[in-house]
């Protein structure tokens, strides 16, 4: 039984309810009552608990039927846990039984196994196999459900589904129970005995209840969440962490490569791998997609665009054919410039170009040489980068490669300029350097080049007009000015020069004795023969001249020393040779710098005999010595009766050689004074007497116990050295100019190179290679010191015929060897080289050095014509680059008189004879370089002084004829006009130079041109009619188009009607209309060039012409027939255009059409 709020019962089959749900009978034999805020705690395990307002505790078994109350009873279970309000918050976990379900189900509650039946709530309860806690937003279900107070139970027949506050529990199929047996049900609801037997009726399943403010919470928290560490490459974001939006924007990033679209790519690319190896191509497959999605626009398109009007379907028809033929000739284009290119560059080492820029910008060092001498370029190549790789009418290279030059010659002869002030050479440097050397910068150095340079253009004069030049002099006087360094050893140098070669810079003429020719010794130096007469007398003039400077420059050095000392010298009396050594002698010995204790000295009155006579010797006084030793003849009988004939012997014999017998005897004098005299009892300079007048122990080169510096040695070891035959000379006394070489070559490469710390060491070294007859090693060791000295060095030399030349110039090194080991140098480069430093700026100076190269045309067989034609092949190299063509090449005035350049008054000095030849080996390779390159101007004069006078109007019409094809109001490209001709005199100055070329205006050229050539009968002769009519017509649309832009109507008409080049006056006859047409496909391509725009010129006249006739106040009769008349003008270049539209371009018809509406046809 039951009562309002659920009295107790008895345990009766049937559990009895109350308004709030009573708890049902159990098995136990006690019984429970509950009232309407009864027992929240159990009594018992065993009693059956009653439900309360919030939820009714548990029953203590199983097999009662459960009570539900207001917000849903829970099933009884073996150990009942209290249910409360909040429903066992933080309570006890029950062993068995599920805990009761309240408003907030097991809030932090732990989750137990379930009954087989649950309590249902308010909201519907919650039953699991294994249910887990609830907490206050879910609970977890699997298990039949008891029916709630707004809804019946779900039964969860597969995995658990998780239920929440705002959401209904899902589970698997749901099925409506009814009751088969005895139950207890509350005023809302029943629940159901999963026991006993029910009949089941399947019902669908109920949806969920949406709720907006469940999501507008997640998406607060997501806006919180740093979401940038958790995104993953490729969108595995994790749940609830970004909003709806943000989602949708990094979708639609990833797609279009927006900011997100980095991530995408940032990772792996999977899929496109995917697709490629299952043999999809995802490039053409989205463009067939993109085609797919244009094909309905472009049918819709096309469909519009669809009409039947006649007027409107040809001018389409007309565009669509016009298209087609620019297609088809951009194809053509294409393919004849790829097939150009193939032509032009399948042949071509990337490696080597990249390895040439290096080098051009300084950034590498040249490769070396490989194979035995072989450059790593191919032959034909040129020297740097960037030069055109195509051929000249010539059939060879038209810039640095092979035009006219030395076959297989492959780089430049003179080299290009460095970067960042270099000048970078081709010569690796001797000391391991790359030959990169400063360029002239400072004032001193190149007031230096400016005098060198004077003096060079001095030499050429000289050459010109057949007279001697004492060039050693003449270089050597620019060495001696004064520019803050040490040069004295290289003045030292050009003096003993002078005295090798017995240059006398006195000799004015050639014809004078002892004047000296250019290439004196040449044959002589260049022998292949050692042994012959003419190099042994070279030989023997190196070593007599080498001494004699040494000598010279001694006896200087005491007579200086001498007037500097007057009170130690104490001369007096009269000042001769021997008194000055007597002088120089005394202050020797009161500086006590003689060497040697003052006693072991030997004196014949006051003087010290043997100090005397050394010094005499040492300053080259022989004659001085032998009447000093007769004079005091007495006592040197006492002291060496012997020694007056040796000297006598030793004097009188040109060679200073003595006679067998005496050779014999002083030699052993020598020895048994040096052998058996005591220690420090001879006098030192008696020795040094004897060694070197008798050539005595050559083992031993050198004075013991004598003070003296570096040129007291090499003046020894010249005193020593002589000519000698092998099959005559002893082989102790076996000591010539190839001993006394590497006698020098040890000496110096071990105290004279690298880190030396003997003062002006280099150049020292450079001294001695010079005076010991090294001449090529000479220059190649000043080339990296002082590249000025060295190029004027290499220049003197050369030009008395002392330097051998090598026979080719795209070797690596400066100084090569010949097959008979024989030292020679680039000369031609060298000299090339030379000149980057002031070409730009002088290239008339240039020129002066450039012609030095053909002083070794007079060598024999293929090495004299290499170096002809390596002069021939600078000069061009010269003219291209600075296109100082008024200077070099020549000038013209506006009379036609030339003025001729810098390179023609010099042919006989660059083995030219005749100016036909200058013409063909310089001129023209220049003049169709510049055509080549567009340099109009450069081009012209050029041709003009080639005298190819119909090429320079066809190159003056083309200029004309893109200078019309500009749009109206556009200001047509200005031409480069050329330099300047440099004034050589005051006389040239004043005569000046009105060249032809000197314009920027291609019209104003033309108009020169036609002015020069068309008036005169050797040049209008030598112009085909074309090329003339071409002119005059273009001219003429040069005059329309002037007066078109000045608003002259009525004259640009004139002057296009005069130019006959459109039909203007034809009267609407349509067979002249025809014939003009049929006449413009043999029209010039310079005129059919201009056609289109003369049309639109014509229009644009006629048009404005008829508007001005109109706008008059009085119209008469006459102004009618002029309006007809230029309709009809009109309406024939209408025709016109129609009978040639496929050689016009596409804006034509566009103004034509304009013009046509506002004339009125």
């Amino acid at each position: 039984m039951s009562s309002l709020f659920g009295g107790g019962g008895t345990s009766a089959p049937a559990g009895g309810s109350s308004l709030f749900g009573a708890a049902p009978a159990t098995s136990a034999n006690t019984t429970t009552g509950n009232g309407l805020f009864s027992r929240i705690t159990p009594a018992s395990t065993s009693a059956a608990p009653a439900g309360n307002l919030f939820g009714a505790a548990p029953a203590a078994t199983s097999n009662a039927a459960p009570a539900g109350g207001l917000f849903g009873a829970k099933p009884a279970a073996p150990a009942a846990s209290g249910s409360s309000l909040f429903g066992n918050l933080g309570g006890t976990p029950a062993t068995s039984a599920p805990s009761g379900g309240g408003l907030f189900i097991n809030l932090g509650g732990a989750a137990q196994p379930a009954a087989p039946a649950g309590g249902s709530s308010m909201f519907g309860g919650a039953a699991a196999a294994k249910p887990a806690g609830g907490s206050l937003f879910g609970g977890n279900t699997a298990q039949p459900a008891q029916s709630s107070l707004f809804g019946g139970g779900q039964a969860a027949t597969a995995a658990p589904a998780t239920s929440s506050l705002f959401g209904q529990p899902t589970g698997g199929q749901q099925q409506q129970q009814q009751q088969g047996g005895q139950q207890g049900g509350s005023l809302f609801g029943q629940q159901n005995n999963a026991n006993q037997s029910q009949l089941q009726q399947s019902v669908a399943p109920q949806a969920p209840v949406a709720n907006p403010s469940y999501f507008d919470q997640l998406l607060e928290r997501s806006k919180k969440r740093q979401t940038e560490d958790s995104v993953t490459p490729f969108g595995e974001l994790p749940a609830l962490e970004l909003g709806l939006a943000d989602i949708s924007r990094k979708v639609r990033n990833l797609g279009q490569g927006g900011p997100s679209a980095g991530l995408a790519r940032g990772g792996d690319a999977r899929a496109q791998y995917l697709l490629a190896a299952s043999g999809v191509n995802t490039g053409q497959a989205l463009r067939d997609l993109e085609k797919l999605a244009d094909g309905p626009d472009g049918l819709s398109d096309q469909v519009a665009d669809a009409v039947t009007d006649v007027k409107l379907d040809l001018p389409r028809k007309h565009f669509n054919d016009f298209q087609t033929l620019v297609d088809s000739r951009v194809k053509r284009a294409q393919d004849d410039f790829n097939k150009m290119i193939d032509e032009q560059l399948h042949d071509v080492d990337w490696a080597a170009q990249t390895q040439r820029m290096y080098e051009h910008f300084g950034l590498r060092k040249p490769q070396e040489v490989e194979d035995g001498g072989r450059s790593t370029l191919a032959p034909g190549e040129t020297g740097g980068f960037g030069r055109s790789g195509r051929k000249s009418r010539f059939g060879a290279t038209t810039t640095n490669g092979k035009s006219f030059g030395v076959p297989g010659l492959a780089k430049s002869v003179i080299g290009t300029p460095g970067p960042g002030g270099m000048r970078g050479s081709q010569f690796g440097g001797a000391n391991g350097n790359d030959g990169s050397r400063l360029a002239p910068e400072d004032r001193v150095q190149r007031l230096k080049q400016e005098k060198y340079s004077a003096r060079v253009k001095d030499l050429n004069v000289a050459r010109l007009a057949g007279k001697a030049f004492p060039i050693l002099d003449r270089f050597g006087s620019v060495e001696a000015e004064p520019t803050g360094e040490d040069n004295s050893m290289l003045l030292h140098a050009y003096g003993a020069l002078q005295k090798i070669v017995g240059e006398d810079a006195a000799k004015e003429t050639l014809s004078e004795a002892g004047a000296l020719k250019p290439r004196q010794y040449a044959s002589n130096y260049l022998s292949e023969t050692a042994t012959s007469k003419g190099a042994v007398a070279v030989r023997k003039r190196i070593l007599d001249g080498s001494r004699t400077f040494l000598e010279e420059l001694y006896l200087s050095q005491a007579q200086g020393t001498v007037s500097r000392n007057p009170r130690e010298a104490n001369v007096g009396g009269v000042p001769t040779n021997t008194a000055t050594i007597k002088g120089f002698s005394r202050y020797k010995a009161a500086r006590k710098e003689l060497g040697v204790d003052m006693e072991v000295l030997q004196q014949v009155g006051e003087d010290y005999c043997w100090v005397l006579i050394y010094y005499l010797i040492r300053c080259g006084l022989f004659d001085d010595a032998l009447a000093y030793v007769e004079e005091n003849q007495a006592a040197f009988r006492n002291i060496d009766r012997r020694f007056i004939g040796y000297l006598r012997a030793y004097v009188q014999s040109p060679d200073h050689r003595l006679p067998p017998q005496q050779q014999i005897d002083i030699n052993n004098d020598y020895t048994q004074r040096a052998k058996l005299a005591p220690e420090d009892s001879i006098d030192p300079y008696r020795m040094a007497c004897y060694k070197v007048i008798g050539r005595c122990d050559l083992a031993r080169r050198s004075l013991e116990k004598i003070s003296g510096d570096m040129l007291d040695w090499m003046w020894l070891q010249f005193s020593l050295a002589r000519e000698y035959s092998r099959v005559d000379e002893n082989s102790h006394e076996a000591f010539g100019l190839d001993e006394l070489r590497l006698s020098f070559k040890d000496i110096g490469e071990r105290y004279f190179t690298g880190n030396s710390d003997v003062p002006n060491a280099p150049t020292t070294w450079f001294f001695m290679q010079i005076i010991a007859g090294s001449f090529e090693q000479a220059v190649a060791h000043l080339q990296n010191i002082n590249h000025i000295s060295a190029a004027h060095f290499a220049i003197a030399l050369d030009y008395y015929g002392v330097l051998r030349v090598s026979d080719v110039s795209d070797g690596e090194e400066l100084l090569t060897v010949t097959t008979r080991q024989q030292p020679q140098i680039a000369f031609a480069s060298m000299i090339g080289l030379y000149t980057r430093d002031f070409r730009t700026a002088d290239s008339t100076a240039a020129v002066d050095y450039i012609a030095l190269i053909c002083l070794n045309a007079d060598l024999d067989g293929d090495l004299g014509k290499a170096q002809r034609e390596l002069c021939h092949q600078a000069l061009t190299e010269l003219v291209l680059e600075t296109r100082d063509f008024a200077s070099l090449l020549g000038d013209i005035r506006t009379d036609g008189q030339r003025i001729p350049g810098s390179i023609e008054s010099r042919l006989s000095l660059i083995g030219l004879d005749s100016e036909e030849d200058f013409m063909r080996h310089i001129t023209l390779v220049a003049a169709r370089t510049a055509e080549d390159q567009t340099r109009t101007t450069d081009a012209a004069l050029l041709f003009h002084l080639a005298q190819d006078y119909d090429r320079v109007m066809q190159i003056v019409n083309q200029a004309v004829s893109l200078a019309l094809t500009t749009e109206l109001g556009e200001q047509p490209q200005k031409l480069t006009p050329l330099r300047p001709r440099q004034q050589e005199n005051d006389q040239q100055a004043a005569q000046g130079s009105l060249s032809l070329t000197a314009v920027d205006d291609p019209v104003q050229l033309a108009a020169n041109f036609r002015n020069l050539y068309f008036s005169k009968h050797q040049y209008s002769s030598k112009i085909s009619v074309i090329t003339r009519d071409s002119c005059n017509v273009l001219l003429l649309l040069a005059d329309a188009r002037n007066a078109l832009e000045q608003g002259q109507w009525a004259n640009a008409i004139d002057y296009i009607r005069t130019s006959d080049i459109l039909p203007l006056s034809t009267s609407s006859n349509t067979t002249a209309i025809r014939a003009k047409a049929a006449s413009f496909n043999r029209s010039p391509a310079v005129l059919a060039a201009t056609i289109g725009h003369a049309m639109i010129w014509a229009m644009i006249g006629i048009a404005n012409q008829v508007a001005h006739l109109r706008a008059m106040d009085m119209r008469t009769e006459g102004n009618g027939r002029l309006v007809d008349g230029f309709k009809g003008m009109a309406g024939d270049v209408m025709t016109f255009a129609g009978l040639i539209r496929w050689k016009l371009p596409g804006r034509v018809w566009e103004v034509l059409g304009e013009a046509g509406r506002s004339v009125g046809l």
